[in-house]
């Protein structure tokens, strides 16, 4: 199963493990959220979400295929984020790609070829419920921070090279 992590907070901390064909109604205040970390999902584990959380066929499609541009595109109450990861591995450039699908009590990432796991960020944001209860607004904006910061050595392993030469 390509689950990584699935669970449902309150007020910022981590309440319990919630599976991916189990339905979550958190109240509209924003004190409840459920965060999903999938890594290669097959299609039926996005169909499964999309049923659970009303997702937008055409995000889990593209989410499904992977291989995005980046982009931000809005559905209804919903937004479908595509980013582009890089990092370095044995001295190449490696590239993959994270989707994201944010509502107003969910947050779901979907990772393709990453060489870089959110498994530390999960941690850190953890550690600081006041923050984490800011919910999936503060999340995404989280997740996307640890993308860019991603870039961040390969600019600099680049700018060496380029003095070298």
């Amino acid at each position: 199963m390509s689950v990584v992590a699935a669970y449902l907070y309150q007020s910022g901390i981590r309440v319990r493990p919630v599976a991916i064909d189990e339905r979550i109604d958190c109240p509209e205040d924003k004190s409840q959220f459920v965060w999903i970390g999938l890594v290669d999902p097959t299609l039926d584990e996005l169909k499964t979400l999309e049923q659970n959380y009303s997702l937008h066929p055409l995000a889990v499609a593209d989410a499904a295929k992977g291989d995005q541009l980046p982009k931000l595109d809005v559905f209804g109450n919903q937004l479908f984020v595509v980013a582009k990861t890089a990092w370095l591995e044995e001295g190449n450039i490696r590239y993959g790609e994270t989707a994201i699908f944010l509502g107003h009590s969910h947050i779901i990432s979907v990772r393709r070829a990453s060489g870089r796991g959110h498994a530390a960020l999960r941690e850190q944001l953890e550690a600081s419920s006041i923050l984490l209860g800011h919910g999936v607004d503060y999340v995404l904006h989280a997740i996307l921070d640890f993308i860019v910061d991603g870039y961040l050595p390969l600019g600099e392993t680049l700018e060496d090279e380029v003095l070298e030469v």
